[in-house]
């Protein structure tokens, strides 16, 4: 979703030039609310950047755009389309949904969804604008339901862990979210972390965050104290 057109290009010319297939993961792609154009995906930038298609496997998914129960997703490449067989109930009312809506209806649904989401965002941050400030940096999402944001755990320039702080700390203020290590291959520590905007409604997101603030207070004192007694 945040590739840069040109980076785009570059995959694709890699792809072709070191025999690599490129899976293209992309359930948030209905759900988009930056002010900028989408970029076009590497399915449909292949069919122009490459010679011959069947490159990129692209994987699309309803349940981020029509109901969370309803497990149904796509693989698309040009050669070929795969079924892996979800229920055969929740493929019929989707069928039947979208032959309702058609291609117009279907975008203005996830034009709604996309929406309704940034509105959530919009509160989300603001809430961190107004706790987290000096506690925490990011860049405002353009897509999706997630924040991903860095905890300033330090005064100097070394790095921090979330873990503890998301895990323990936090959690036991009552916050849920998940530390970025969960997201790193080698589960090392950063000071990432990621938190949903989805769910928590609105009158709850300023106590949420507010909570962040004092376990991320508490966890700067406790590193200040264990620099003291080094």
């Amino acid at each position: 979703m945040t590739a840069t057109l040109e980076r785009r290009k570059e995959v694709l010319q890699l792809a072709q030039e070191h025999d690599f297939l490129i899976l293209e993961d992309d359930p948030y792609y209905y759900l988009y609310y930056g002010k900028e154009p989408r970029y076009p995906s590497y399915f449909a930038l292949e069919r122009t950047e490459l010679p011959r298609v069947g490159r990129v496997l692209r994987f699309d998914s309803f349940s981020k755009i029509l109901s969370a129960g309803m497990r149904i997703g796509s693989i698309d490449m040009d050669t070929a389309t795969s079924n892996l067989q979800s229920s055969s109930l929740t493929q019929a009312i989707a069928t039947t949904l979208l032959n309702a809506w058609g291609y117009d209806g279907f975008t203005a649904h996830t034009d709604r969804v996309a929406d309704f989401y940034r509105q959530k965002r919009d509160i989300f941050e603001n809430a961190m604008k107004k706790h987290l400030k000096g506690l925490a940096e990011w860049d405002t999402p353009e897509a999706g339901m997630f924040f991903w944001f860095k905890l300033v755990l330090s005064d100097d320039d070394l790095e921090g862990d979330s873990k503890a702080v998301i895990e323990t700390t936090a959690f036991n203020r009552g916050v849920l979210a998940l530390p970025g290590t969960a997201f790193l291959p080698n589960g090392r520590k950063t000071a990432y972390v990621r938190a949903a905007f989805s769910l928590t409604p609105e009158e709850d997101v300023d106590i949420a965050v507010g909570r962040l603030r004092e376990a991320i207070l508490d966890a700067k004192e406790e590193l200040r104290k264990a620099k003291q007694q080094i």
